[in-house]
């Protein structure tokens, strides 16, 4: 699927057969210190020479106007917040750059690697593997706190023994209940604009909220950001998600000056039949 406007790199009357780079998807690299490397890249930003060919949904054939050595960047791209209209580059991947030898009517295949920046921050890790939670109870009216770590196979994202064995669960009873987790941890977050991300794995059968508590004093409201449903398939299985989580928005407003701040979870449910939410690869990111 073709996203934006793409822009050609060269006009001449005579027409100009294109030449073909296939980028099948965006695989990303990891160290032991950056946790996990699942992504949701879904959007490749083409450049050549410099130059915006366009933005393209993965997997995609790029019609490119020239012929010869050229190098081709590609920008990888995700759903902020996990919204289908908000498609950015995400400021924490690296490009991947490529010399390609353009032959017009041909067919030259890529699949770019990205890493994580250098000088970015992993202010908070969790992804389970030593057994133990980094977040608790919080809110006036929470109703329920059942979050515990799980090694159920069925449960576990990518299960796979050895560097996959756990994952954060919650189970909420039925009829009202309200469960609310936040971070135990206080985070000095960078303002002026500057990109806070809040990375997550997911799974669940009910709606939940993902926000911010901004600490100034002793009186503390929460400040919501995104909500997140169901991510039941037809078959009533519920599929792993990945989102990335936009925070500088929020921690930015000029009432939170001089705020530390904890992330929090919050589902609010009512009915028949347990709901249950699943988490995974927690990363807090920023510059």
């Amino acid at each position: 699927m073709f996203i934006a406007t793409s822009f050609f790199s060269s006009c001449d009357s005579e027409e100009k057969i294109p030449s073909y780079v296939y980028i099948p998807s965006i695989e990303l690299e990891t160290d032991v210190e950056q946790g996990d490397n699942s992504h949701d890249i879904v959007d490749g930003w083409v450049y050549c020479d410099g130059i915006l060919i366009g933005v393209f949904e993965l997997p995609v054939r790029v019609p490119i106007l020239e012929s010869g050595k050229h190098t081709i960047t590609v920008v990888p791209g995700i759903k902020k917040n996990g919204l289908f209209d908000q498609r950015v580059t995400y400021p924490f991947y690296s490009p991947f750059e490529e010399k390609v030898e353009l032959v017009p009517t041909a067919i030259d295949t890529i699949i770019p690697v990205v890493r994580y920046r250098d000088n970015i921050i992993f202010s908070w890790l969790e992804d389970f593997e030593d057994n133990a939670i980094s977040v608790e109870k919080s809110g006036s009216n929470t109703t329920t706190d059942s979050m515990f770590v799980s090694n159920d196979p069925a449960h576990v994202f990518n299960y796979d023994a050895i560097e996959n064995k756990y994952s954060g669960q919650v189970n909420i009873p039925s009829e009202f209940q309200i469960f609310e987790n936040a971070t135990v941890q206080l985070y000095e977050l960078p303002r002026k604009g500057v990109d806070v991300f809040l990375e997550m794995n997911f799974k669940c059968n009910t709606e939940f909220t993902v926000g911010v508590y901004p600490v100034t004093g002793s009186f503390i409201n929460g400040v919501p950001i995104v909500n997140f449903y169901s991510t039941e398939d037809n078959q009533g299985e519920m599929q792993w998600k990945k989102a990335y989580v936009s925070l500088k928005e929020d921690i930015n407003n000029p009432e939170y000056s001089g705020a530390t701040f904890r992330i929090f979870f919050n589902a609010q449910t009512n009915g028949e039949g347990q709901k249950q939410l699943f988490f995974d690869n927690l990363k807090l990111i920023h510059f």
